[in-house]
C-alpha cells in the first residue's frame, strides 16, 4: 500500500508543472525521533479482534507530514502521522467498505473507503512536530490533505476531520 501511495503521489507531481506540484500540499514521508513506548491511545476493531496501538506503534507504521489548511483556521498547520490506509491495513481493515472513527466524547463519523483510497488521509500523531495533547485535539486526529485537492474544500468533509480519536471499527457505508 505504501508503495502504491508513493507511486501515485509521484505520478501526480509529474503531471503538473514544477511550480504547481510544489504548491500542492501533498503528504511527504518524514523521519522523526521515535516516541517513547506508552499507553494505548487507539483501539481498532477488525475481523480478527481488537488491535491496540500506542503512539510509538502507530508511528512505526510510517510517518507522513503535510502542511494543510483546515475548516478551522486556528488549526492550520503541519501534521504528521501514519496514513489511515496503513493503520487499517495493519489492523486487518484495509479492505473495509467504510470505517467508523470514534472520538473520546462519543462523536463519530463514517469514512468511506474511497476517501483513504483517493487521498492520503492521515491519522495525525503530531502537529508542528510535537505530540498533540487533548487540549490540542489529540493525541490522534484525522487530517485530510485539504489543499491537495479542491474537492476537499467541500463542507461535506468537515465532519470527517475527527479529533480526540480513540477507536476505529468497520462500518457500513
Amino acid at each position: 500500500m505504501k508503495r502504491v501511495l508513493s507511486m501515485l503521489l509521484a505520478l501526480a507531481a509529474l503531471a503538473l508543472p514544477p511550480a504547481a506540484a510544489q504548491s500542492l500540499a501533498v503528504p511527504q514521508a518524514v523521519a522523526l525521533p521515535p516516541l517513547a513506548a506508552e499507553a494505548v491511545v487507539l483501539t481498532v476493531a477488525g475481523p480478527a479482534g481488537e488491535r491496540r496501538y500506542s503512539l510509538a506503534e502507530l508511528e512505526a507504521l510510517g510517518t507522513f507530514g503535510v502542511h494543510t489548511s483546515t475548516f478551522w483556521p486556528v488549526d492550520d498547520g503541519h501534521y504528521v502521522g501514519p496514513t489511515l490506509a496503513a493503520v487499517l491495513a495493519d489492523a486487518g481493515l484495509g479492505e473495509a467498505a467504510a470505517v467508523r472513527v470514534v472520538a473520546m466524547d462519543g462523536f463519530s463519523q463514517i469514512l468511506p473507503r474511497s476517501d483513504w483510497e483517493r487521498w492520503p488521509v492521515l491519522l495525525a500523531t503530531r502537529r508542528d512536530d510535537q505530540p498533540m495533547r487533548r487540549r490540542d485535539k489529540g493525541p490522534l486526529r484525522i487530517i485530510y490533505p485539504r489543499d491537495m485537492d479542491a474537492a476537499l474544500q467541500d463542507t461535506r468533509y468537515r465532519l470527517r476531520w475527527v479529533w480526540l480519536v480513540t477507536r476505529i471499527e468497520a462500518a457500513a457505508p
